[in-house]
């Protein structure tokens, strides 16, 4: 029971400080681009609305630290095995790395937010806030690093640990690159980006159609603009991406692929099954399109034979559960990417989609959307390596403390992150809303 535990109480804490770092992806790119909104064109709305966001991001950047602390404490105490492999193996050195992408984001952060114009440079805020949003950013791709090696475990003797359970033959620098890093990094990032940006439109766009004041709608226009086309862009190199990794999946770890398709037996020309279960053998109460998942797979990897669960040991299938999981995602991903269609239409045509408010209305739900679906992406990725922690080489059994002195700590930390995440986003509203935008002239 203590390993359940183990496994849901990290689940949860990193299910919600995964929401603290969209946002402060998303924050410090589109302070960027304000940035250089300001610096071409000197509105002084656009300063206003800079210093506000910079506020915001030094919260969520605060948070979200704190939170990252308990999550790596908790990895150390809920599963100390996995950190024994980590730490004798070159995987330590990304984490010794995120460290230092870590320190530069932090550096330079402070250098942007407390010196603001005590450097006479003009460039010196964009290029400051290009920097933190590198650190930012890189922070993120190290830790993806770190979950590639576990999806694809390079840069030791294999064979050698499972058999004698000594690490050997280490290469500190293999787990940099794995089979499945560059999809897996690529897929990731860009999906952050996407769920931050989607957040913060839907909220500019609430504030939009809230706001009376001429002003403050042209300062929100742009950020919606801004978003906006972000949202377009990375909602498509989402779907190429995710449809690369999938094909990954496929080639390095077929068993998780055939849970994610439901698929019972190997064949060809498989059908895709949306929203299907597995009950006594066979796939039930699914809506099949007959050939798809075969057209697909043969399109994207040129293979014809998919694996079924039937060619493994039924002790080794994750729950089937991911199946919905991976529907639901790949839906909500459609509808989103259909939502954002709609919206370049109204660009393509300089039309202002603002004007629809049955589109506007959309926008303002599919940002708590996108960020379910983003989540959905987690758990479908993270729960289709069940019942192993590091992939074929370190089970969850033998990794977790199955101490039962975890129980009470954990109550108190999802007691906390229950009262954090809503509080954090008030937090963040009565901070940006402190005070109405500036009526200012241009200077």
């Amino acid at each position: 029971m203590s390993v359940v535990f183990d496994r849901f109480l990290f689940a949860f804490t990193i299910a919600s400080h995964i929401v603290l770092v969209t946002m402060s992806i998303a924050l410090i790119l589109l302070i960027f681009f304000l940035e250089y909104r300001y610096l071409t064109k000197k509105e002084e709305i656009i300063k206003d609305l800079i210093k506000r966001l910079k506020k915001v991001f030094i919260v969520s950047f605060g948070i979200g630290t704190a939170s990252g602390v308990v999550v790596a404490v908790e990895l150390i105490n809920l599963f100390p095995g996995f950190m024994t492999l980590v730490s004798e193996t070159g995987v330590i050195a990304i984490f010794y790395a995120e460290v230092f992408a870590f320190f530069l984001e932090t550096i330079l952060l402070m250098i942007y937010v407390y010196f603001d114009g005590v450097f006479k440079w003009k460039y010196t805020n964009i290029v400051l806030s290009f920097f933190v949003s590198v650190g930012t950013i890189t922070s993120g791709i190290l830790i993806t690093m770190v979950n590639a090696w576990m999806n694809s475990p390079n840069g030791f003797d294999i064979t050698s640990y499972k058999d004698n359970g000594i690490v050997t033959g280490v290469n500190p620098w293999a787990p940099f690159l794995t089979s499945t890093t560059i999809p897996e990094e690529l897929h990731v990032i860009i999906t952050t980006i996407f769920t931050g940006m989607m957040i913060i439109a839907s909220y500019f766009v609430y504030k939009y159609l809230q706001s009376n004041n001429e002003k403050e709608k042209s300062a929100y226009k742009y950020v919606i603009k801004i978003s906006s086309w972000i949202n377009i862009i990375t909602i498509l190199l989402a779907g190429i991406t995710g449809s690369n990794e999938i094909s990954t999946t496929l080639q390095q770890q077929p068993l998780k692929y055939a849970a994610f398709e439901l698929n019972t037996n190997p064949g060809k020309a498989l059908p895709e099954i949306l929203f299907g279960t597995y009950s006594n053998g066979k796939v039930v109460n699914g809506i099949p399109i007959p050939g798809l998942q075969g057209f697909l797979a043969q399109m994207s990897t040129g293979d014809t034979y998919l694996p079924g669960l039937s060619q493994y040991p039924s002790s080794e299938w994750p729950p089937l559960y991911v199946h919905l999981t991976f529907d639901s995602m790949v839906v909500g991903g459609v509808l989103l990417g259909l939502l954002l269609f709609m919206i370049f239409i109204y660009n393509l045509m300089k039309k202002d989609f603002l004007k629809n408010k049955f589109i506007a209305y959309l926008q303002i739900i599919a940002g708590p959307i996108a960020l379910i679906v983003y989540e959905l992406g987690w758990v479908t990725d993270e729960v289709g390596r069940v019942p192993w922690i590091v992939y074929n080489v370190l089970t969850i059994q033998q990794a977790a403390n199955n101490s039962s002195g975890v129980y009470l700590p954990g109550y108190f930390i999802i007691a906390f992150y229950i009262v954090l995440i809503p509080s954090t986003f008030y937090i963040f509203s009565r901070i940006f809303n402190a005070k109405p935008i500036k009526e200012v002239n241009k200077p």
